[in-house]
């Protein structure tokens, strides 16, 4: 056989498989037939784009501080437990909270009392239009017994009101436990000289707040005459897992989601990330997931790493990914792309193209991306690296060598160049 012949047999064959997507070939394969890959418009605009890289030096560091998280001034999202909001904090009584009324020096204010006076059909009159709920006493307050106090529970009806004995039904919604033990005096002095009553609240059941997300046991619980901080909550339930992101710890009021950083609270004590919680609050504890950045390239272990309360360095990335890989590598290559500030529904947000002319295109947003570049070969950068604090999401890519990317074409080409060596070698 003519070796020509047969050389330009294979290679026509090795170019047809290429041309048909080598569909002989084993492994994955998609068709692309079906696809249209025609390029937008917007797409080829975008492709023109260009971005400028930061290098990671001396100068950046002088132009760019760390700022410690000591230095920042921190502000409170809502109201927060302080001292001074402790002192002014009262608990208001809702719907069916329990009451405890204990008048002292008359026993007969008490659920016994009140049941031999009434004969034993002690239930007070209904308001017009309540249902359910009637604010009626309901058992005989603890520690209230005997000939020199009379004591009743009651609970508070839907239209927020109780009933006692000689004063009827009165106001207790919304209402501090001094207001109403005010008003009830004001009442019995009608038929009580100098009355002395202790009104307190023995049941909490009006006011809740919701705790969800990474913790060990999720729960609600109520609002008590005790002040709630979102510290308190996370506590009562059991405390955060291992991966919980304290940093992003969101409070739902009225809608609106606040973010609260609890690990700020917990390493330095940041008072003013206490919140003080209130009825219906939503307290969620999300993971890591979100704080988190991609460690890709030239690795030894390319992979996701989450990020420590917030907290993580580029020195930190390429240790957790096993440094880079000496190799394939480029150690003078190594870029951290930073998107830009993401949008509430977690899409990126883009700027608008400008043309030279600088007309704006419709359509063309290309990514307002930040890139930096570290030097690994100089002395400074081994330690700048240490101080470089990354951001979550952020990409940080090893850039392969020449000298390997020449080789993998080797290894590529390798085979061919083989099969045509042993097919001449055979026919000779």
């Amino acid at each position: 056989m003519n070796i020509k012949l047969l050389v330009s047999l294979l290679a026509g064959a090795t170019f047809t498989a290429s041309l048909t997507g080598c569909a002989i070939a084993p492994g994955p394969y998609l068709d692309t037939d079906r696809l249209d890959q025609t390029p937008a418009p917007d797409s080829v605009a975008q492709a023109n784009v260009k971005y400028r890289v930061t290098p990671i030096d001396v100068s950046y560091f002088e132009t760019h501080p760390q700022i410690s998280d000591e230095s920042i001034a921190s502000v409170c999202p809502l109201t927060c437990l302080t001292k001074d909001t402790r002192k002014l904090y009262a608990y208001h009584i809702g719907v069916n909270d329990q009451i405890s009324i204990t008048v002292w020096d008359h026993p007969e204010f008490s659920s016994s009392g009140i049941a031999a006076s009434t004969g034993g059909a002690g239930v007070p009159p209904l308001p017009a239009g309540t249902a359910g709920n009637t604010g009626a006493p309901v058992n005989a307050s603890a520690g209230a017994t005997g000939p020199e106090a009379g004591g009743v529970t009651v609970r508070v009806a839907n239209d927020g009101t109780i009933f006692f004995p000689r004063v009827g039904r009165v106001q207790a919604l919304g209402k501090t436990p001094q207001q109403l033990q005010a008003t009830l005096t004001q009442g019995l002095s009608k038929t009580i000289r100098n009355p002395q009553l202790d009104v307190r609240v023995s049941g909490f059941y009006s006011k809740q707040v919701q705790v969800t997300g990474d913790l060990k046991t999720p729960s609600s619980m109520p609002i008590t005459d005790v002040p709630l901080s979102v510290i308190d909550a996370i506590n009562r339930s059991g405390g955060a897992n291992a991966n919980a992101d304290l940093q992003n710890v969101g409070i739902t009021r009225d809608g609106k989601r606040y973010p609260v950083d609890v690990a700020a609270l917990l390493d330095r004590g940041d008072i003013q990330q206490n919140v003080l919680l209130q009825d219906d609050d939503i307290i969620d504890v999300p993971d890591r997931t979100k704080s988190r950045v991609f460690v890709l390239g030239e690795l030894s272990k390319p992979q996701t790493i989450p990020m420590n309360r917030g907290r993580l360095t580029l020195a930190d990335a390429l240790a957790n990914a096993n440094s880079i890989d000496p190799r394939s590598a480029d150690p003078r290559q190594i870029y951290v792309i930073r998107a830009p500030e993401q949008s509430k529904g977690g899409m990126i947000k883009t700027a608008a193209l400008t043309t030279a002319n600088g007309s704006t295109m419709p359509g063309a947003r290309p990514l307002d991306l930040s890139v930096y570049k570290l030097d690994m070969t100089q002395v400074d950068a081994l330690m700048l690296m240490t101080q470089f604090e990354l951001h979550p999401r952020d990409v940080i890519y090893v850039q392969v060598a020449s000298a390997a990317r020449f080789n993998r074409v080797l290894e590529q080409i390798s085979p061919t160049i083989q099969t045509l060596f042993y097919t001449i070698q055979t026919t000779r």
